[in-house]
């Protein structure tokens, strides 16, 4: 795909191009042509960015400091009946903010108080193909 076809290339487009790369990989290492790794479909990147914003604790990013998700100040509050909604909430609001082409189809939280374990499954898709789906997994331990 010449340079000029990229700018204007529509998201499938780029997607079934396996030449295409949209973005990073993370976590950050080497491709296999010398070159950092890079995704090559908007969901694979997605998932990427969509674990990113929830793993940003608001403040941390310099120039946008609204940035992130209240996860983390969330963890380290008490356990109660309202827990895994305020992840919930926090996690939507987030992705509605900074990433409106992703929609949420489920959202699974396994709070356990006694082992100060939070795990979060999110199951999602883009608007332009929202017959694809993919999923991100975070497991949260918090310290005392």
């Amino acid at each position: 795909m010449a340079l000029d076809n990229i700018r204007t290339a529509s998201a499938r487009e780029r997607d079934r191009d396996p030449d295409s790369k949209i973005g990073l990989s993370m976590p950050v290492q080497m491709g296999k042509n010398g070159y950092f790794q890079q995704t090559s479909n908007l969901l694979e990147q997605t998932r990427h960015n969509l674990k990113n914003l929830l793993l940003t604790v608001k403040g941390e990013r310099l120039a946008q400091p609204d940035f992130g998700s209240e996860i983390y100040g969330i963890l380290f509050e008490n356990f109660d009946d309202d827990f895994d909604s305020k992840i919930e909430q926090s996690i939507r609001n987030s992705v509605m903010t900074w990433l409106p082409h992703v929609l949420i189809k489920g959202l699974t939280i396994d709070s356990r108080p006694d082992s100060n374990f939070v795990g979060i499954s999110i199951e999602f898709s883009v608007t332009h193909a929202p017959e694809a789906t993919e999923s991100v997994t975070l497991n949260l331990q918090r310290e005392i």
